[in-house]
């Protein structure tokens, strides 16, 4: 049996978490070599594997993975929270993976043994407004932008048109006077 995750294109700010039923030495060659191992076990078609973290619980010493997550990925507690004890039971080998892994493409992975998908959580997102700079520094540093061009009104534009159209008028009857006249 497998799980399928489909990744949207451009996905961004999610933490997927597996567990892996291998020993660490004998899982770490799904994230060697470009992920090619992963890759070839899930069917993804791109994998960073700069954004995957492969580690045995052991290693987080006696730290819960629900508090892994929250503090080393940035989760919010209250999305942890309701999987906090299911996180808090996991041994052996855990595998998670960001967002940036999928390298902004969509796919679909099929998630099979020895990968077991447990969650997808959001990673938090900080105060995004921007406060302008107040140092003097700062000041005087980019151009002002150029300044439009002046257009003459309309009406000017229109009037600059049926002047030119009147005087092609008169030269071609002027030439036609003088082509009459022997």
């Amino acid at each position: 049996m497998s799980d399928r995750l489909d990744i949207p294109p451009g996905e961004y700010g999610l933490v997927r978490v597996f567990t892996v039923d291998l020993p660490l030495d004998a899982a770490q060659p799904l994230v060697e070599e470009e992920a090619q191992g992963l890759k070839q076990l899930t069917g993804a078609e791109a994998l960073d594997p700069d954004h995957i973290d492969l580690f045995d619980m052991n290693d987080l010493s006696g730290m819960a993975l629900a508090d892994y997550l929250s503090e080393g990925h940035g989760i919010p507690a209250d999305e942890i929270a309701p999987l906090r004890p299911q996180l808090d039971r996991v041994k052996g080998s855990v595998m998670v993976m960001r967002s940036s892994a999928f390298e902004r493409i969509g796919q679909t992975l099929r998630v099979r043994r020895p990968l077991r998908w447990i969650a997808t959580f959001g990673e938090a997102r900080g105060d995004q407004t921007l406060e302008p700079l107040t140092s003097a520094a700062a000041q005087g540093m980019v151009p002002p932008p150029p300044a439009a061009p002046v257009q003459p009104p309309a009406r000017n534009r229109s009037a600059a048109w049926i002047i030119a159209g009147l005087v092609a008028v008169g030269v071609i009857v002027a030439i036609s006077i003088g082509a009459r006249t022997p």
